[in-house]
């Protein structure tokens, strides 16, 4: 049993911009969970969750234009980074542990390649930061998934800092993977 967008919704935090993002390279982004039309993705399949730089309007009061058919200036939209979830209509083939609940172990192999994790456990909010998902920890895949999220990552990058990049980018942040010995 593959995770459903249906699934993974409420794990996502309600203050983090979203790219959902599909097969054939079409994606819409979202300020907010709560902007995404109800059960609009809910039968698709997730295929990846990771971090990625997407336009946003700057006027976050304007309606979006439609923009099938329309070449886009970047004018009046921004950059910022979003947690990205890419959605299919089949699913991966990858073994669920557990059916009722998300446990990270289910989530893990979904996750982006690599830069930076950290991994919260809730019940007293230690946490362990990896750069790459091949290092995360087997001590946190018998927990559950309470939450992800994104945050600055304060840690020293060598590689982002080499840039001397001065806008906001998701090579500036780290994913937050809140975890619990309780399912939510």
């Amino acid at each position: 049993m593959s995770i459903k967008f249906k699934e993974i919704k409420k794990y996502l935090a309600r203050n983090v911009r979203l790219s959902i993002c599909f097969e054939d390279g079409y994606y819409h982004n979202y300020l907010m969970v709560s902007d995404i039309p109800d059960k609009k993705y809910d039968d698709l399949y997730v295929f990846g969750v990771g971090m990625i730089d997407v336009e946003f309007s700057m006027d976050v009061f304007k309606e979006p234009q439609e923009l099938e058919g329309i070449i886009s200036s970047t004018k009046d939209d921004d950059l910022r980074p979003a947690i990205e979830i890419v959605l299919h209509k089949k699913p991966r083939k990858i073994e669920r542990k557990v059916a009722d609940y998300l446990m990270f172990k289910d989530l893990k192999p979904y996750l982006q390649i690599g830069r930076n994790f950290t991994v919260l456990n809730r019940e007293d909010w230690s946490g362990d930061e990896y750069e790459r998902r091949e290092q995360i920890s087997e001590k946190h895949d018998e927990m559950y998934v309470y939450g992800i999220s994104m945050e600055n990552n304060y840690s020293k990058d060598e590689m982002v800092d080499s840039l001397d990049i001065e806008y906001d980018t998701y090579m500036k942040k780290r994913m937050i993977l809140v975890l619990s010995k309780e399912p939510r």
